[in-house]
């Protein structure tokens, strides 16, 4: 009896030990699974993701990067109450959707540089929860500019087979499926009926179109740059008529928003108010045009840049020092952004 007792100890062990290595790979497959958003969802706007991606409003939050805080990603309601750090890296490009929210880590741009081993790499795409939880790597290579849109992810990175050429690729939301889309050194942010607009620069300066089957065309010949394509036609910067900020509508016909050579634009959602950065010599400054009534205001003279909107704000910063505003565009109020930072 003793002898039979024994012989079924190993089995029972082995069974314990086959048991625990199940439970593990179901519990990271479970982890590693990815929960898709509604289709067509695009992860901020074009004006924003052109200004760095520093601000992206989803349901009643802000997420942003924080400049008290070495850019590290936080979130906020609205109304600049309820701050919240989600997690310390140096955050760009900004995307969310009803799960997650997805970035370009920078931590190579920290003022104080990450020396921990647990962060190993320093630069890439990133995914985590609207918590700050669950972060997951969609990519660790260098990265630029990021767009989410229809559960994929455009961004800038370097080609495979050339580490000096910038192209955009496309992956899914979990990292697989990578492609090399866009073979152009230029952001590819602006999305409209399902397809993506760029302006060329290794070619060309055209507007191009590519569609969901990666093929690529010439939208608009002109030379551009930030292209913004809408149901009301495409926003863009002149390079060949003195940086002009120009609306070309979907008729061909075409409009001079603001004869002023423009550095940096921004648009709100509804096309009412356009805010825009001028570098003049003498008279540098950062206004508003109001659409409806073609009324410009200047917000404040000087030389601003990353102009981003969310939640009823013009957010933007001085080109030098990086001190940041908050310019509350119905009530016309103008205060520094000074959200403070968390531990």
């Amino acid at each position: 009896m003793a002898a039979k007792k024994s012989s079924k100890k190993p089995v029972i062990g082995i069974f314990v030990v086959v048991l625990i290595i199940a439970l593990f790979l179901l519990f990271k497959q479970m982890g590693n699974k990815v929960t898709l958003s509604a289709e067509g969802l695009i992860g901020n706007t074009a004006g924003n993701l052109y200004n760095g991606g520093l601000f992206c409003e989803y349901e009643g939050r802000i997420y942003f990067s924080n400049p008290d805080d070495d850019y590290a990603l936080y979130s906020m309601k609205t109304d600049l109450s309820d701050l919240k750090k989600l997690y310390n890296d140096y955050a760009r490009y900004i995307n969310v959707d009803e799960n997650y929210v997805y970035y370009t880590r920078m931590n190579n741009k920290k003022t104080t540089q990450t020396q921990s081993k647990l962060v190993a790499y320093h630069t890439g795409i990133y995914r985590m929860s609207k918590t700050g939880k669950n972060l997951k790597a969609i990519t660790t290579d260098p990265c630029g500019s990021l767009l989410l849109y229809d559960n994929k992810v455009y961004y800038q990175t370097y080609a495979k087979n050339n580490n000096k050429q910038l192209v955009i690729a496309r992956s899914d939301i979990d990292g697989s499926n990578t492609v090399e889309l866009i073979t152009d050194d230029a952001p590819a942010v602006s999305v409209y009926e399902g397809n993506i607009y760029y302006s060329g620069k290794l070619r060309d300066q055209n507007v191009h179109e590519v569609n969901a089957l990666g093929e690529d065309n010439v939208y608009m010949s002109t030379k551009a740059y930030m292209p913004i394509v809408t149901k009301e036609g495409t926003y863009y910067v002149s390079t060949m008529d003195g940086y002009k900020l120009y609306l070309t509508g979907a008729d061909g016909s075409s409009e001079i928003l603001v004869e002023k050579p423009v550095s940096w634009y921004n648009l709100t959602a509804d096309g009412r108010y356009i805010f825009y950065s001028c570098d003049e010599k003498d008279t540098p400054a950062i206004y508003m045009l109001d659409r409806s009534n073609g009324a410009t205001e200047k917000i404040s003279a000087g030389n601003f840049k990353w102009i981003n909107i969310a939640g009823g704000y013009c957010f933007f910063f001085d080109f030098s020092s990086e001190r940041a505003y908050a310019y509350d565009y119905e009530k016309k109020v103008l205060n520094f952004f000074n959200p403070s930072a968390l531990k």
